[in-house]
């Protein structure tokens, strides 16, 4: 099989990843703010074109140019006003906020239109001319060529014109923006507009092939993140040239799965992880200095918790003891659901363990709880081990893959360690899930539940009270963990690495100690809920969850114990009270605006005139002719 139709596919593909980075570049070079919702947004800008073209009958050009054009900037000016709320705040609390994006969009084109896919019909010409004994398809010219138009088009913009230059100094000297003219607002939502018009017409460009399905949408373009990795974040040629290098690599993967070793299972998964395996490994690669946090405020800071009056607390505690017992006799016949929560307490114990505690990040948390309970469905249900030394095992089996993540977090933190993470999720989900020492290719595991003497497992309140015994006993961990000598590391490592550094303490094996943990209590968290429903597949741990379990973390709260009992209970419980099936799917749009709103800093109302009032001085017309304006890198009135 020849490698020329591959190339072709490859130069296509890549030129949608380049327009896609450098619209990511862009925004994150201006606002300091890396948009993880940027493919909810090219999926969006997909469906909305289906439903003018289709529904509305508008022609092809109009229904794009309404989309890029209009929608696009729109957008942009609705995203440069969460941009701004964002300002000050952690790197943790705006990532989490443009998941909550991600999270929000998904879930609304899902209510709107359907999780099953659909065709989408094309608008660009499909005929294809014969070059060299390939067939090249004119929309498969027009993307490699626009691509190349955009990249040159705005690498002039940037260096030729007032606000090009501006958006090339407005994150390092936004004050002295200000002082010549020049608003830090208006510049910052020029790159918005422009970012999120490129989201959009990389939404249309990949929805012919794709189709139309949100999820599939989001995680294509969200391979473009390899593309920004290869420019470091910062170079539009280097991003441009990224993405065109994952597109061949892309197509390289793809012969390679049509050949001889079509009939391993990994290798189907190869193509799609290409880009994640390269955003994991330019990231881990990378020069130190290299990768520089644009706007970094530092890591989660943790508060000091409010006084409660001990006879209080100890009422509440007594109080909540109590009600987690009845629960059995309470709920009837949701306890099954129940049972699944105190799973549910476990894993996001673990994750606040990392993020709120030690500051770190993790977006691949579901899967350690994928190898915890592909461990426990194979020690119980096959190898009959018994269930709690299942449990343990399963814990310890996430180590490793917890350790793994660990060396990225010795060199990365913040947004990079996010990114790092998040590929290692979707490397986990495509390469390894499918492996027979995970969930296999096809069908699902059985997991067992304990049976020993006068514990039945297999009774629902007996297993119930298990699994609130291994709920109680991680939380008691945690709060272990929080009170001894490695917590107080793990606080100082939140508050300041560098502090810890300075006084001997080795911040390398206090957060490789923070990971493996972490690790070790998701697998068992994992394991449990895997005896909970009795069987698990690939499709129990999706990678998207990882997403959906932080998001509903940072709204919980901060609380060693109270935070993952709310987390648990409203990620688990309370769809099953709610009888309505479009407010359940509406959920995951709800916990992605609380995140969102969460994330923002407080607006105090008192000072909101005179904010509005320096918005309206800032678009006011000024000179150009300051003579500070020579102190801005590239500036050229001419």
């Amino acid at each position: 099989m020849s490698w020329a139709p591959f190339i072709v596919i490859g130069l296509t593909s890549g030129s949608v990843y380049a327009i896609t980075g450098l619209g990511l570049v862009l925004t994150y070079r201006t606002s300091g703010i890396f948009n993880f919702g940027y493919g909810a947004v090219a999926a969006a800008a997909a469906y909305l074109y289906f439903w003018l073209h289709s529904s509305c009958h508008l022609p092809s050009w109009v229904a794009v140019s309404l989309v890029v054009f209009g929608a696009g900037p729109v957008a942009g000016l609705l995203f440069e006003l969460m941009a701004r709320g964002l300002e000050g705040v952690t790197t943790t609390a705006k990532i989490v906020a443009t998941i909550g994006l991600l999270l929000g969009i998904e879930a609304l084109m899902t209510l709107l239109f359907g999780a099953q896919g659909r065709p989408f019909p094309a608008f660009l010409p499909t005929r294809s001319y014969q070059i060299a004994g390939v067939h090249v398809g004119v929309d498969q010219m027009v993307t490699v060529g626009l691509a190349a138009l955009i990249m040159v088009a705005l690498s002039v913009y940037l260096r030729s014109t007032r606000v090009g230059v501006a958006m090339r100094a407005v994150v390092e000297s936004p004050s002295l923006l200000g002082l010549n003219g020049i608003s830090p607002w208006a510049t910052r939502s020029v790159a918005w507009i422009i970012g999120s018009s490129f989201a959009a017409l990389s939404g249309l460009l990949l929805a012919p092939s794709t189709g139309l399905s949100p999820l599939d949408l989001i995680l294509i373009v969200v391979q473009a993140f390899s593309a920004a990795a290869v420019g470091a974040f910062s170079s539009l040629p280097m991003t441009y040239a990224g993405g065109i290098l994952i597109g061949l690599l892309y197509a390289a993967a793809e012969k390679i799965a049509a050949g001889p070793a079509a009939h391993l299972q990994w290798v189907q998964g190869l193509p799609a992880s290409i880009p994640f395996l390269a955003l994991f490994a330019v990231l881990l690669l990378a020069p130190s200095g290299r990768l520089r946090e644009v706007a970094a405020t530092g890591s989660v800071r943790n508060r000091p918790p409010a006084e409660v009056p001990a006879a209080l607390r100890n009422a509440g505690v007594v109080a909540v003891v109590g009600l987690a017992v009845a629960v059995p006799w309470i709920v009837g016949l949701r306890l099954p659901i129940y049972t699944n929560a105190l799973a549910m307490v476990v894993i996001f114990s673990s994750l606040r363990l990392l993020v709120r505690t030690s500051g770190q990040i993790s977006l691949a948390h579901f899967g350690f709880a994928a190898v915890g309970g592909a461990t426990m469905a194979h020690l119980t249900g096959g190898l009959h081990v018994p269930w709690l030394v299942s449990l343990l095992l399963a814990g310890l089996a996430a180590v490793p893959i917890g350790l793994v993540l660990a060396v990225p977090a010795i060199r990365l933190s913040g947004l990079y360690l996010a990114l790092a993470t998040f590929g290692f999720g979707i490397l986990l989900s495509n390469l390894v899930y499918p492996l027979k020492v995970m969930f296999g290719p096809f069908g699902s595991l059985t997991a067992g539940r304990p049976r020993l003497g006068f514990v039945d497992g297999q009774h629902p309140k007996t297993f119930y009270f298990c699994m609130l015994a291994v709920a109680a006993a991680v939380l008691g961990v945690v709060l272990v963990v929080e009170r001894s000598r490695l917590g107080r590391l793990l606080r100082g490592m939140a508050d300041s690495p560098l502090a810890l550094t300075v006084r001997g303490t080795s911040v390398n094996t206090a957060r490789t100690l923070a990971f493996a943990l972490s690790a070790f209590l998701a697998a068992v968290g994992g394991a449990a809920y895997a005896s909970s429903v009795g069987f698990v597949s690939s499709s129990t741990y999706p990678w998207l969850e990882s997403l959906v379990i932080l998001a509903v973390l940072f709204v919980a709260g901060t609380g060693a114990v109270r935070a993952p009992v709310i987390a648990a209970l409203s990620f688990t419980v309370v769809p099953s009270y709610i009888t309505s099936a479009r407010l359940v799917e509406s959920l995951p749009m709800i916990f992605g605006l609380a995140a969102i709103l969460v994330a923002m800093k407080p607006v105090d109302a008192s000072s909101l005139k005179s904010r509005l009032s320096r918005r309206a001085a800032e678009w006011a017309p000024r000179s150009s002719s300051s003579p500070a304006l020579s102190r801005i890198p590239g500036w050229n009135p001419q």
